[in-house]
């Protein structure tokens, strides 16, 4: 019966040692594991700051419009009731610095379009706001063109539809519109 007791005293001996062993090697794994987790975060947070960052610059720049405003133009219209013309402001809404740049060096070539197009016109189909409006697509069209942005398509009607270009004018604003 001694010796039955001997027995049991050993295993509870060995626990110990064996419970020491684990609790080291679940340490010196936590350790790897956060000091990995912490490599991590160091690299992942310089990097992501640095995308961060450009974002920011990117939502900045595509939050800010740039406004190029235009010299009036003054156009004779297109007979209808006699001699009518028109004095229109127009001011070009671009997304990008860079672009308004490109717009001024292509000036001469803009406004040469944009007279013939404003020449062509009827004081009736420009008296309406649907004519304005569809005027407005016109010029989009015209100056993207010009500048070698986005396209606008056509629908099935052969009615333009308009369409933001990547690089090119957003909109179109009047500043002053008056038919005589």
């Amino acid at each position: 019966m001694s010796k039955a007791a001997k027995p049991a005293a050993p295993e509870g001996g060995d626990d110990k040692p064996k419970s020491k062993k684990m609790l080291f090697i679940i340490i010196g794994v936590l350790v790897l594991v956060i000091g990995a987790g912490a490599a991590f975060m160091l690299m992942g947070s310089h990097g992501g700051a640095e995308e961060e960052e450009e974002a920011a610059v990117q939502e900045e720049h595509a939050a800010k419009p740039v406004f190029v405003q235009l010299e009036p133009f003054t156009v004779n219209l297109q007979r209808e009731e006699g001699d009518q013309f028109l004095q229109v402001g127009i001011t070009l809404k671009v997304m990008s610095p860079t672009l308004e740049e490109e717009i001024k060096a292509n000036l001469p070539e803009i406004r040469s379009k944009l007279l013939l197009l404003l020449s062509g016109k009827r004081a009736s189909e420009l008296s309406t706001n649907e004519g304005k409006l569809t005027l407005q697509e016109e010029i989009i069209a015209d100056v993207n063109e010009i500048l070698g942005a986005g396209e606008t398509p056509e629908d099935s009607h052969g009615k333009k539809k308009r369409k933001k270009a990547k690089e090119g004018v957003e909109d179109v604003l009047f500043t002053s519109f008056i038919i005589q």
